[in-house]
Formats: C-alpha cells, structure tokens, sequence
C-alpha cells in the first residue's frame, strides 16, 4: 500500500519541524498542529495526496527532495517509510547542515542531504521519485533543472511539481498594501519568474523526454484567501495573538481548500512520466 494521508500523518509532519526550531512555542505549535505555515500547509497536502496517489510499494523505492530546504518533506518520508532510501539536496550550505542535525536529532539513517546545484545534478537514472516544490520559480536556467531532474529519474520513474501559476487569480487588496508597506517585491524571496502556465511547464517537460501525467490548480479561493490573510498578518513572523486569534479560521480555509474542487488557482501541481 502507498502512504496513506491521514490527520495523524500531517501531524507527524509537525515532528520534523519542531526537532530543529529554536522557538520553544513554535516547537509546541508543529508538535500539536502539524505544520503551522498556513501557505505550506496547504502545499503539503497537496504533495502528500499525490505520492499517496502513486501507490509507491514500502521498500525499495529511492526518492529525491530537489531543493529540500529545510529538509522536512524527506525527512517526513524516511520517518514513515524505512524501507525507502532518500536524498534532500540545496544549494544553502546552511540548509544542509540544519537538516543533517535533524536527521541525527531523529535517528535516521536512510536519508541524507547534500549541497548541490539542480542545474548540475550529475545523476543518472537513479530515483523512482523526485519532489520539487516551490524552486522551480526560484531557477534563472529552468530547462537545465529539469533536464537534471529528468535524467535522474529511472524509466518509468514520476516527477512532482509544485509552483506559482500565471495568471495569478485576483488577491485581496491588503496584500500590495502590506508589499508597499514593507518593501515586499517578489525578489526578496528570490523569485526569477512568475510561475508557469499548464501549456508552458506542459511544453518544457515534453522538450526535456517527460510525460506530463497530472496538471491541475491548486490555492482555489479558499488557499488563496488562507495565503492572503496570512501574509498579511505577518507571513512568518506574525503577531502570536493575532495568529492564535485567526489560527480557528485560517484551518478552516485550508480544509476547505484541501476537501473542494479547484478549478482555478494561484498554484499548479505537477505530475510527470519518465518513458
């Protein structure tokens, strides 16, 4: 059977957070909640629903998190899944070493992490399962990444994705006030590019030997009202009673986000296929 997605598997999730957080409340909060990153909550269900949607055998699956940053998504993974063998890979040094210490902190030895350029990867035909979320947007040299990534992946082999998507749907309007207010530009977060079209990221994965398999919306008008007041409120370094206060509805904007159709979005998904 694959991973199976359920309240306790996002709560584990929380675990993977708190091992390496020096603020003893938000400790508290990943350990009780889960993840507490409104816009990564919603992320992660989404990922989580898709792996889940593979059906991935227990053992002898090899996977790699391209661009794993805090490490959490193979971190998650090795925890849950010991049969399996994982890799996370950044381009921080400081990333890397954080997520090592994590991975000492929790006992693992079926994960590692290592600095590298996903550009560079020099690997080939070596993952069953190669996560990508959120960097693609953060990569000047876009098609030498995915190239990487597609010959890592074994034939057969599946890709995910996650990313903005362009056009964006409509935000609310306290969002450019609080971007003036503070300076914000897209750059700040290292962000090269908007997002990707379907038919764009569709027309890229084909040219690099992908198949895409699955494109679909994600952050509907509920994620996207989550992401919105979030941001808004702070993003990452919020008012603890301001978050505490709205933290009831926020959960409730990301279940409804997670639990209805999407047919528009400011997210995409992606699935693909390696022949």
């Amino acid at each position: 059977m694959g991973v199976q997605l359920t309240t306790c598997t996002a709560r584990y999730f929380g675990i993977e957070k708190a091992v390496a957080e020096p603020s003893a409340l938000r400790r508290l909060g990943y350990r009780l909640l889960g993840e507490i990153h409104i816009p990564g909550r919603i992320r992660l269900y989404h990922v989580l629903r898709e792996i889940a949607a593979l059906d991935m055998p227990e053992r002898n699956v090899t996977m790699l998190d391209a661009g794993t940053g805090r490490g959490d998504l193979a971190l998650h993974f090795a925890r849950l899944r010991p049969g399996w063998t994982l890799k996370g890979i950044d381009i921080e040094q400081d990333r890397v070493q954080r997520c090592r210490s994590a991975a000492r902190a929790l006992g693992l030895a079926n994960v590692q992490f290592e600095l590298g350029d996903l550009t560079r990867l020099d690997e080939r035909s070596r993952y069953d399962l190669i996560v990508n979320c959120d960097v693609l947007e953060h990569i000047r040299d876009d098609r030498s990444a995915v190239e990487s990534l597609a010959r890592a992946l074994k034939p057969g082999g599946r890709l995910i994705l996650t990313f903005p998507s362009v056009p964006q749907r409509r935000h609310l309007r306290l969002v450019a006030w609080r971007e003036r207010r503070i300076g914000f530009t897209p750059a700040d977060i290292g962000h090269v590019r908007p997002g990707y079209s379907p038919e764009g990221i569709s027309r890229l994965l084909s040219e690099v030997g992908l198949e895409p398999t699955k494109i679909r919306w994600t952050y509907g008008p509920f994620g996207t009202l989550a992401h919105d007041l979030f941001f808004v409120m702070g993003d990452s370094k919020p008012n603890p009673l301001v978050f505490a206060a709205s933290l009831p509805f926020l959960l409730t904007l990301s279940f409804l986000e997670n639990h209805t159709p999407t047919r528009r979005g400011c997210g995409l998904l992606v699935v693909a296929r390696k022949p």
